[in-house]
């Protein structure tokens, strides 16, 4: 059984293969001292006289081709949202960390600790090796626990770890003094924090974490350095518990301590501990995801005809004490995710819905990795614009007859040509199918948009600049849109790939404009951009919701299917004591939902079903129509009427103000 107290986990290992068993956002902070690469810069030790040579902070490891950006992208997945990322590194390292994981934050810094006694140099001929770097990032709602402007500086003062503290067998170069790394963990953390250093050495931040009454999972390579950081961990936890009276047995499975015997395999043969701490993390990560931002159940993403907003008709109305629920025409869930029950049924004839269904229940790890990657791209598009306000001097020069039409499209095919490496930048890495694409769309976008702010501003007034930002943003998101559509529509990536295309659809579902469906007459998705009030949108609410325990809860006891109505009902016939809750496409020239038509043969074909078959109680909330009336006005069926407002009128195809029918059979 995992244990919701245990205090350490410690293994050794390649941090490299056993980060990937560490659960998405579940670290608070990661804090390490990775290897520098300062192999082929240094000097090498200090000869003296007598005694051995004086180490200059070089060791074996840094004559290794070490990569940020190899670890990058997993050090983002396991930190919280909220988490913070501390990282030791050297002035060659610096770039290199802040190229890969400044887009990624809100915010990117730097620490210098400066070394109160570094090594002497016996020739007066350069600087001493006093100061190191510590590469610092963070997002929205971190801790920081400062108690005074002094404590601010990002600036630190110590010697460098001495004896006795400092060890002689085995020696670590690096070996970092606690005092230095409690103040950080201070700073940057709470109480029962997760603290992970996937580069442990000797121990001392598990030491210090220990100390400051944190949690903590460490990785070392080499055998030797791992048996040190035990023997240290260890006995700063028995000192803790003398201190606190904790009488618990100290090697015991809660302490989740592994020793891998392999190391070329790091121990990846006999992973049992380390994907049972695996589990506890995911159950505490969603807790705390759900703890943050509510228990409210939400639907699982907009859809056509959703009944959100209807929710005050429907909830009163149903039976109490359901047993089962069924949902055959499941859509964006707002009703599923609003009713209690012991099983759910849900399904749905469009088959890219129930993917996505079945890759939140499952919490599929690639299909949020994908999601995760174009949430970051939608990111990155903002700091493009940020980066080249140049394109507001070519709107203006055009806005004020400086450049006309042809102007206007030249300046704008030399801007993108200029900046090509920085807008293919933006397409995520497993989406980089065709850059080209998103080149041409940035073009005609542009200039399609600045053509309109003209004409805009012509016939009423100049815009101010904000609007004027924003329209221009929203031309380069929209170009980010439409490359991803173009995705969308590949009919390859749809036969071959159906995770990636789900991915793909669950972005255009939340930013297509308004929730739309539309295809056109090549089966294409075909509706544009949601438009300005899109651009601040992002997916980091909706990813944090898809993992929260309150979602995990209710997907617990869910059966989800991809089949006909009637083949769904008739698979597990609801009984006397089930419900079912009905929200077919509407009886209208717009009933084609994601491709799949829904006829009024079909609508004939469920209404005989549900008043002469079903056994259990049911619900139908439909727009009113003289088919829908006369199918369901019968004996012993229920019909009241309420009236909804559309948000929406697309091509006139609805009338505004159309009844609307709750149909019972109880």
């Amino acid at each position: 059984m995992y244990d919701p107290n245990w205090r350490k986990c410690i293994l050794c290992g390649d941090s490299k293969e056993i980060i990937k068993h560490i659960p998405d956002n579940s670290i608070d902070f990661i804090f390490t001292d990775p290897p520098y690469n300062i192999g082929k810069h240094s000097t090498g030790n200090i000869p003296l006289p007598g005694r051995s040579p004086m180490n200059n902070d070089v060791a074996e490891w840094d004559w290794t081709d070490f990569n940020p950006e190899d670890w990058a992208e997993d050090f983002i997945r396991i930190l919280k949202p909220t988490g913070n990322l501390f990282i030791f590194t050297s002035y060659n390292q610096l770039g290199r960390w802040y190229n890969c994981l400044d887009n990624r934050f809100d915010t990117t810094n730097f620490m210098i600790w400066h070394k109160t006694n570094p090594a002497p140099k016996i020739f007066k001929a350069g600087f001493l090796n006093s100061c190191e770097m510590i590469f610092t990032c963070w997002n929205k709602g971190h801790t920081w626990n400062f108690l005074s402007q002094k404590e601010m500086h990002n600036f630190y003062e110590s010697p460098i770890c001495m004896r006795p503290e400092r060890l002689s067998s085995p020696k670590h170069p690096a070996q970092k003094p606690v005092t230095l790394l409690k103040k950080i963990i201070t700073i940057a953390t709470n109480k029962n924090d997760i603290i992970f250093d996937p580069f442990m050495g000797v121990g001392s931040s598990g030491v210090a974490a220990i100390d400051m009454g944190r949690r903590y999972i460490g990785i070392e390579i080499n055998r030797e350095y791992f048996n040190a950081a035990k023997a240290r961990i260890e006995k700063a936890m028995r000192n803790i518990d003398n201190t606190t009276g904790n009488d618990k047995p100290l090697v015991s499975e809660p302490l989740l301590i592994r020793q891998y015997q392999d190391r070329n395999k790091a121990g990846l043969e006999d992973l049992a501990i380390l994907d049972k701490l695996s589990h506890g993390l995911k159950r505490q990560a969603k807790k705390e995801t759900l703890n943050a931002q509510g228990a409210k159940k939400q639907p699982i993403l907009k859809w056509a005809g959703g009944k959100e907003k209807e929710l005050k008709y429907i909830l009163p109305n149903m039976p109490h004490g359901i047993k089962r629920y069924f949902e055959p025409f499941v859509g964006g869930g707002s009703v599923f995710m609003s009713v209690s029950a012991e099983t759910f049924y849900i399904n749905d004839l469009s088959s890219e819905l129930i993917c996505l269904y079945k890759c939140i229940a499952g919490n599929d790890t690639r299909f949020l990795n994908l999601i995760r990657q174009i949430n970051r791209s939608w990111q990155k598009a903002k700091s493009f614009y940020l980066d080249n306000k140049a394109l507001n001097e070519i709107y203006i020069s055009y806005r004020d007859n400086k450049i006309n039409d042809s102007g206007l499209k030249s300046a704008i095919g030399t801007f993108c040509k200029q900046k090509e490496t920085d807008i293919t930048a933006l397409v995520p890495v497993d989406f980089a199918f065709d850059t080209g694409i998103l080149i041409d769309e940035m073009q005609k976008n542009l200039l399609r948009k600045m053509k309109r702010m003209k004409v805009l501003e012509f016939s009423k007034q100049c815009l101010p600049e904000k609007d004027l930002c924003d329209n221009i943003e929203t031309a380069i998101k929209g170009s980010l849109y439409m490359y991803f559509r173009r995705l969308y529509n590949d009919k390859k990536i749809s036969e071959d790939d159906e995770i990636l295309h789900c991915s793909l659809f669950y972005f255009i579902r939340n930013y297509c404009y308004s929730g739309m469906f539309r295809y056109n007459d090549n089966g294409e998705f075909n509706v544009p951009y949601g438009g300005i009030a899109y651009n601040s949108k992002t997916l980091d609410k909706k990813i944090d919701y898809y993992l929260s325990e309150t979602l995990s809860r209710h997907f617990a006891d869910t059966i989800i299917e991809n089949l006909d109505f009637e083949v769904f009902l008739r698979k597990y016939r609801p009984t006397e004591d089930d419900f079912v809750f009905l929200d077919p496409p509407y009886d209208s020239e717009f009933s084609t939902y994601a491709q799949n038509e829904f006829t009024g043969k079909d609508q004939a074909r469920l209404a005989d079903f549900m008043i002469n078959e079903c056994k259990a109680k049911w619900m139908l909330v439909i727009k009113n129509t003289d088919l829908i009336y006369s199918l369901y006005n019968k004996e012993g069926i229920k019909i009241r009427s309420f009236d909804k407002e559309y948000t929406v009128s697309f091509m006139n195809r609805n009338d505004k103000k159309a009844k609307h029918l709750l149909i019972t059979n109880y």
